[in-house]
């Protein structure tokens, strides 16, 4: 009894499981290895926070490492563990290729799994690793669907619980007759770059054919495989990266291939342009390099519209005379084949560069408007900035402004009584200065003591001055008058026949270029003085000469006239200019002798002043 105690006793915990790993959903399944009898207790827990049970399986549903406890009573040693890891499982990936015939082939590129279960489609599976081709021969030509499953245990079956719930992917193989070349018909640089150029083919395949991307730099003698083309990632396209496209031109081929046999057929070798832009004294070139088996022609695209299609194969510069200094273009060469190819380079942009010097601006219209200065001219086409440089009053011109647009306003001037005189240099896109502008000089019109009008001649048309006009305005800026002076600069005013007291005079300049149009003078504002003419004596005695007292006045507009007796007694009055004393007081005539006159007078301006003396009635 005692004996068999100690065999008890010495029985430990030990259990085994279907599988250490499975895909997600994984079910375990423990065996009992400890050897006890069915009376002893022998509990599992299957992971952290799970209560002991006796239950021999359990369901993982969630990706993990879990750790398996065995606790067996009365055993030595009471527990053993066992770690599980379960895996979040994804498709796997593979190429499918197309031997010629009879024969398929399956390409495994995933590294998730131990092994992978090959299902043909025509009854027959296999198990491959992960690594290497794999080819099958079918019985008959035809389509089949290949189903590659992941086996996260090598050494299992695919109905095994560990890989019961592995992904599997699907896809169609069509078995082929014979391999197609590819047909390229369009390559372009999309990035020009010393490490990151790239290009896209652009490409027609054939169905069920495997693909590999061939490239060679310039002269190198031999192609490169860089990649095999996935149909269903890149039907119709392929961006080739990592290139130095900056310096070099590439050609690339896309083969079809024969895994199988090795069998190859290359499509239409198609070349990149390495295109580079160099700007020169006013004209751009343009030089490009390339290969080509079947040239048919060039064309350069100049800011998107073809400037020139050329025939010549060996042709590899043209230059581009018809820039504007400063302006940009963006340029682009097209190779085409006779096979329908056409080749794109990258857009090379280029800004147009000139060391001439521009000519100066030959006419510039200046005219005064109150306190100010306006001035215009026409703008050269290369302007980019103009310089404005005055002079006052005859001192050295000195800069005044900058400024990029083809007029310019002086303000807070003395252009009643000051001499300006401008000029004008401009810089081009290029930076190059023009020479000094015609001087240009507004007109400055003047009153003099004497009340006549003079004014300078205007400065800065090349073609000159065909004729002044003198206009006139009243004193609320009503057009009075417009008098012709041609080449005359100096105007006095026939007072005998002004009846203005106020005029405002403008002198207009007209130039032999209509082009220029005219410009104006400074308004001078001036008043011409008011007189009175008192007579000395009169004699009414109805002979029809100087029997009235009155007065000879110009620009009077009221008046009031008192006459007085040598006793200073008011004998007369009158407030019209045209009624004068006509020498009776009170109806009667009047004795001769001497009387006071005394006549308060407004004039046109407003000015109110009196005059007095002494008047002779002769009888």
């Amino acid at each position: 009894m005692v004996m068999n105690m100690a065999v008890a006793i010495a029985q430990g915990a030990k259990f085994s499981v279907n599988s250490i790993i499975g895909c997600n959903p994984f079910t375990v399944v423990v065996t009992d290895m400890s050897g006890v009898n069915d009376t002893v207790n022998v509990n599992y827990t299957y992971a952290v926070g799970l209560t002991e049970d006796t239950i021999e399986y359990h369901t993982y549903n969630q990706p993990g490492i879990y750790r398996i406890i065995q606790t067996v009573a009365n055993a030595n040693p009471r527990q053993d563990t066992i770690f599980i890891t379960v895996i979040n499982q994804y498709p796997p990936e593979f190429f499918l290729f197309n031997c010629k015939g009879n024969i398929g082939s399956v390409l495994i590129r995933d590294t998730l799994y131990q092994a992978y279960e090959i299902d043909w489609g025509d009854g027959n599976t296999e198990i491959s690793s992960a690594s290497g081709l794999v080819s099958h021969m079918y019985a008959i030509p035809g389509t089949f669907d290949v189903t590659v499953k992941g086996l996260i245990n090598g050494a299992q079956t695919s109905a095994d619980h560990a890989n019961l719930n592995c992904f599997s992917t699907t896809k169609r193989l069509n078995l082929i007759s014979d391999i197609q070349a590819a047909d390229i018909h369009q390559l372009q640089i999309g990035t020009t770059d010393a490490v990151n150029g790239e290009i896209e083919l652009s490409y027609n395949l054939a169905p069920d054919n495997n693909y590999l991307v061939e490239i060679k730099a310039q002269n190198q003698a031999s192609f490169t495989i860089v990649d095999t083309i996935n149909t269903v990632l890149n039907p119709t396209s392929y961006i080739l990266k990592n290139l130095n496209t900056a310096d070099n031109y590439y050609c690339v081929s896309i083969t079809a291939f024969d895994p199988c046999d090795g069998d190859r057929k290359r499509s239409n070798i198609a070349c990149s342009i390495n295109l580079k832009v160099f700007t020169e004294n006013n004209q751009n070139r343009i030089n490009w390099r390339s290969s080509t088996m079947d040239f048919s022609n060039y064309i350069i695209e100049k800011d998107g519209v073809p400037l020139t299609t050329m025939l010549d194969q060996n042709q590899a510069q043209y230059i581009d005379t018809q820039v504007t200094c400063g302006q940009e273009y963006i340029y682009r060469l097209h190779m085409t084949e006779n096979n329908g190819f056409v080749s794109i380079s990258d857009a090379v942009a280029a800004r147009a560069v000139s060391t001439d010097i521009p000519g100066p601006i030959q006419n510039i219209s200046a005219t005064v408007v109150g306190q100010q200065v306006e001035m215009a001219w026409p703008a050269p086409a290369s302007a980019d900035m103009y310089l404005i440089s005055r002079s006052i009053a005859g001192q050295p011109f000195a800069l005044i402004d900058t400024l990029d647009m083809p007029s310019k306003v002086d303000e807070a001037l003395f252009t009643q009584s000051t001499r300006y005189h401008y000029d004008i240099s401009y810089l081009d896109a290029c930076g190059n200065k023009s020479p000094k502008s015609i001087v240009a000089s507004p007109i400055l019109l003047e009153v003099n003591f004497d009340k006549s009008l003079t004014w300078s001649a205007y400065e800065g048309w090349s073609g000159g001055v065909m004729e002044y006009i003198l206009e006139k305005y009243d004193d609320q800026g009503q057009f009075l008058a417009s008098l012709p002076m041609g080449a005359q600069q100096e105007y006095r005013e026939n007072i005998a026949t002004n009846p203005y007291q106020f005029i405002v005079y403008k002198v207009k300049a007209i130039a032999n270029d209509p082009a220029m149009g005219d410009v104006v003078s400074n308004e001078l504002k001036v008043i011409y003085l008011s007189k009175v003419v008192f007579p000395n004596a009169f004699s009414p005695n109805g002979d029809g000469q100087n029997d009235i007292f009155l007065f000879a006045s110009r620009y009077i507009s009221a008046m009031q006239m008192n006459i007085y007796n040598r006793w200073g007694e008011l004998i007369f009055q009158s407030n019209s200019p045209d009624q004068g004393w006509d020498g009776t007081i009170k109806g009667k005539a009047a004795p001769a002798g001497v009387y006071i006159h005394q006549t308060q007078l407004t004039d046109d301006m407003g000015i109110t002043f009196i005059k007095s003396g002494e008047v002779l009635l002769i009888r």
